[in-house]
């Protein structure tokens, strides 16, 4: 099943009208913002999934059973909210929805367990029911591809009534179709995590980032982050990667015979006045090839995801929270999410951390910090004494000590501090 993905100012669009059982309508999403979503998800986090997979082998099974037309459409309908709810879940989900739907319909249109649609479909997961097995025949089988008109005949295709003993056959087959599918996601996150990872550790080395595009997927490659193929070329020593993507140009609107007949430079000032232009479209038919090619533009446009020197998670450094799309500094150490039960921020812990660090490493800083306690301690027990003005004098003071003295001269540090302290508050 081909589908057709664009980019468009740095979104990647899922461009479909309900062919191959897609969503109604594109769906798009920032490149590289899902790809670690779906990287850092936990095994909990595909239960959400199972959760709504059950639904559409409930819905497709229904409306198969159903024997009334205004049933069947409406099922139908309603089938690409369900579709649409995988895609929230996360686009990586495009191909295994469609194969699942795909599964099911054929099913009841045949009476043959279809389980040859996962390898066609290049869903190559290990089925360890022999019933299940795919039929010799149909795996020899070309499958037409699907234009709305034949996706509806094929949803509202009837046969003979299924029974009731059929139907359990088919939804426990529905089901080990529908497990073999989210483990071999779930191992899919886990392999990209991986890469994300590699790229993570390497993303923010200088030497890298000094590297062209090209040098970029080269060196990534040699690193086995894609596992694609370089082949021989001419000349005998040249390589290149074959990224298994078609590319396509396509326009969406359609001059009417008149205008197209018209001359040269009238066409041109139609197309200027009504903003028309080719799209490229990349075509792709599996899961694997769509992560890959995500990733590609990841580095092609110098995008960074870091891991979190914290809690470990994988993140994108962004410098407003207001405004996701807008890229970050790139030497971010530390995620916005919050840790454990702390109510804190790894971003907040990794400050304080660092805080206690430089207080740690530097002597000049330990003794300021023991005189601010000190110093706060008695503006607290003695307000008015030693009042928020005095105290605000005092700490505004010794701040500018710090900068006038190394670490080497603690002891004018100390001398220096003290008197000052004690010139503020007078026992």
């Amino acid at each position: 099943m081909i589908s057709n993905f664009r980019l468009e100012q740095n979104k990647i669009i899922i461009k479909n009208s309900g062919e191959f059982f897609g969503a109604l309508g594109n769906y798009e999403y920032n490149i590289g913002d899902k790809l670690y979503e779906f990287a850092i998800m936990k095994r909990d986090d595909f239960d959400k999934l199972e959760r709504i997979y059950n639904q559409l082998i409930d819905l497709v099974s229904y409306a198969k059973e159903c024997e009334t037309m205004d049933i069947k459409l409406d099922s139908f309908w309603k089938m690409f909210q369900i579709v649409r709810a995988c895609l929230e879940f996360s686009p990586y989900t495009h191909f295994y929805t469609q194969v699942l739907i795909d599964i099911i319909i054929k099913t009841y249109n045949t009476k043959i367990f279809r389980s040859d649609l996962l390898f066609k479909s290049q869903i190559g997961v290990l089925i360890e029911n022999l019933d299940y097995c795919p039929n010799e025949l149909y795996s020899e089988l070309e499958e037409n591809e699907y234009t709305p008109e034949i996706l509806i005949a094929k949803w509202t295709e009837s046969r003979r009534k299924v029974s009731p003993e059929e139907s359990s056959k088919y939804r426990k087959f529905f089901q080990t179709i529908k497990e073999l599918l989210i483990r071999d996601l779930i191992e899919k996150r886990q392999d990209l995590k991986e890469r994300l990872e590699l790229i993570s550790e390497y993303s923010n080395n200088t030497l890298v980032r000094s590297l062209s595009v090209p040098e970029k997927l080269y060196l990534y490659e040699t690193k086995k982050l894609f596992d694609g193929q370089y082949v021989n070329t001419k000349p005998a020593h040249a390589v290149f990667l074959d990224t298994k993507f078609k590319t396509k140009y396509i326009c969406d609107t359609l001059l009417p015979k008149e205008e197209r007949n018209l001359n040269f430079d009238q066409v041109a000032k139609i197309i200027k006045e009504r903003h028309i232009s080719v799209k490229e479209v990349y075509e792709i038919d599996n899961t694997e090839d769509q992560i890959r090619f995500e990733i590609f533009k990841v580095i092609q446009n110098d995008f960074t995801i870091n891991k979190c020197q914290n809690c470990g998670r994988l993140f994108i450094p962004v410098t407003n929270s207001n405004n996701p799309n807008q890229k970050g500094r790139n030497d971010q150490k530390y995620c916005n999410n919050l840790y454990l039960n702390t109510g804190k921020t790894c971003k907040e812990i990794g400050a304080l951390n660092q805080q206690k660090e430089r207080i740690n490493e530097s002597t000049i800083l330990t003794e300021y910090h023991r005189e601010y306690k000190r110093m706060y301690g008695l503006h607290y027990n003695h307000p008015d004494k030693f009042n928020e003005k005095k105290f605000k004098k005092w700490s505004k003071k010794s701040k500018q000590l710090i900068e006038k003295y190394s670490d080497e001269q603690i002891e004018e540090f100390k001398q220096e501090l003290k008197e000052f302290s004690d010139s503020i508050f007078k026992i």
